[in-house]
């Protein structure tokens, strides 16, 4: 049987060399006919810098490669929004294409955890994806995300989520490589100390700190988006050139320089010295 494709009836090396120069969608779309069209399209060895999944009233995933990015929607179309959503069942869903505004179908019915395996099979990659809930993603099934998507590394958790979901969300992702917690996530400080104590590759937390806070950070690199205090700010560089914090080695701080005359209050009792603006 003659294929219905025309670019399929020529030899193999012939169709690697027409479609290493299509954009994603298109690539993704061709590897979507047969099996045999996944094997040539993911024979390109076009690896994917990163993937995001984003998790609010859709699910969005972004693939990032070196020059191109791909962006597809699920759920956008869900009769019953009322309805509860377990991404690990078997039930067929189409994705959207946000760049192409277009809807992507697979030859063969795909559910979602179908699209992820075969995304990540064309695009070649095998790391933990980076993981975002926003508003809206209480109608997708807790489990049933932790099923499919497994581990995670980075994990964003909006503040704008219930405690109660967030709580959800840092218990069955536990282990992340980065982490951000949003703003009013938790009730009581002392609930985001048990975050701010483990050993992260990276940490980032919107809400405001304490210095008790800041000097129980384990992780490597620290990012604290609420302003801080000149007081509190030359409390812990004191505690930091004392030993404090051992892992930290970056830390990205918002502070207040309405009143800062020469870094006079940031560096008050620090041995420094002043560079020229010549040697900046």
């Amino acid at each position: 049987m003659e294929p219905i494709f025309p670019l399929l009836r020529l030899p193999e090396n012939v169709i690697l060399k027409v479609i290493k120069n299509w954009s994603m969608v298109p690539l993704l779309e061709f590897s979507l006919i047969s099996s045999k069209t996944k094997n040539i399209a993911a024979s390109l060895g076009i690896e994917a810098d990163d993937v995001c999944i984003t998790i609010s009233r859709v699910v969005d995933v972004t693939v990032y490669c070196r020059y191109f990015a791909m962006s597809l929607t699920f759920y956008n179309d869900s009769v019953d929004q009322d309805a509860l959503i377990h991404l690990d069942s078997n039930q067929p869903i189409s994705a959207y294409s946000v760049y192409e505004r277009r809807t992507v179908r697979s030859s063969t019915p795909f559910s979602f955890n179908n699209w992820l395996d075969h995304i990540k099979t064309v695009f070649c990659y095998s790391k933990p994806p980076r993981l975002f809930f926003f508003p809206g993603n209480e109608q997708f099934e807790m489990k049933s995300l932790k099923n499919v998507i497994k581990s995670v590394n980075q994990l964003y958790v909006s503040g704008e989520n219930t405690e109660f979901r967030g709580r959800e969300f840092l218990e069955h992702f536990k282990n992340p490589n980065e982490l951000t917690l949003g703003r009013n996530l938790f009730g009581e400080a002392c609930e985001v100390q048990k975050y701010l104590i483990r050993n992260y590759r990276s940490i980032r937390f919107e809400d405001d700190v304490s210095l008790d806070d800041m000097l129980l950070v384990n992780s490597e690199r620290v990012d604290f988006s609420c302003t801080i205090s000149q007081k509190q700010f030359n409390q812990f560089l004191k505690h930091w050139i004392r030993g404090s914090n051992p892992r930290l080695q970056y830390m990205n701080l918002s502070i207040d320089t309405t009143d800062l005359v020469n870094g006079i209050v940031y560096l008050k009792g620090i041995r420094c010295i002043e560079m020229s603006e010549d040697i900046r």
